[in-house]
């Protein structure tokens, strides 16, 4: 059965904040100190504010590279249904953006066309197929290019906090000294609708309800130092994580919910 409708948005909210890591506390919607920044990292991703952010803070940030990473994987598809019906249609129509690129070719489209930034600040990143291959070959070319020092890292917030980590272990295991700065575009939010189901109070363009919902209970699973999940006990992806236990009790709950079963079928 499903808990009332404001149980059920206080649990999906308490775990999309925490999965949302953003190391400059939410104060406002863009970083204001720059300068200390070798490079801003877009991770492949179908939200398109996450693309217009990384762009807006590299035309701020001029001394920086901005790295797009991202092959074809799971979400290419829905990343160029949504720039298609962005602002940033007409990059799309022009032919510049095709269904068959890269999620890094589509981006550094966006960046070159519409935000103006010169190619030779770009590192487009078009192999990796995972948030590990994301880091590793990303890490790989900004330790050529001098650059993996700090590094302000953007990403659909869901999958923040899990990229930070799996940046952090592929730094580790590569041997590469660097410091990785999190920012969250926006804390996606649900709200009871007039059916008693949760709505996404502002989509952002991206995400059905549906999607939204198993990839926060899919990056929770993730997180988990067990046999199933990402860390030294399982896949060895992260390190160890405890997950706080508001939002466990918030997963459990949900995960057991048949607004989830609905979700995931």
């Amino acid at each position: 059965m499903l808990p009332s409708p404001e149980v059920l948005c206080r649990d999906i909210n308490c775990m999309s904040a925490y999965l949302a890591l953003d190391d400059f506390g939410g104060r406002g919607p863009l970083p204001e100190d720059l300068g200390r920044v070798d490079a801003i990292v877009l991770l492949g991703n179908q939200v398109v504010a996450t693309l217009t952010a990384a762009c807006t803070l590299a035309q701020r940030a001029p001394q920086a590279k901005l790295v797009l990473s991202g092959g074809v994987g799971h979400a290419t598809g829905l990343l160029f249904e949504n720039l298609r019906a962005s602002a940033y249609g007409a990059v799309v129509e022009d032919g510049f953006i095709r269904e068959t690129m890269a999620e890094a070719e589509m981006y550094a489209a966006v960046a070159q066309r519409v935000f103006s930034i010169p190619e030779g600040r770009l590192l487009v990143e078009k192999q990796s197929r995972n948030a590990g291959e994301n880091a590793r070959f990303s890490l790989e070319m900004l330790k050529a290019q001098g650059r993996a020092g700090t590094v302000l890292v953007l990403q659909d917030p869901t999958m923040l906090r899990r990229s930070i980590l799996t940046w952090g272990r592929a730094a580790e295991s590569a041997g590469v000294e660097t410091r990785a700065l999190s920012h969250a575009v926006f804390v996606p939010r649900v709200e009871p609708g007039e059916d008693g189901l949760p709505r996404l109070g502002n989509r952002q363009g991206t995400w059905t309800l549906e999607r939204f919902l198993g990839l926060v209970l899919g990056e929770i699973r993730r997180l988990r130092d067990d046999e199933s999940g990402y860390g030294p006990r399982g896949r060895n992806y992260l390190p160890h994580v405890d997950i706080p236990e508001d939002v466990w009790e918030s997963y459990l709950r949900v995960s057991a919910s048949t607004l989830n079963a609905t979700a995931l079928r």
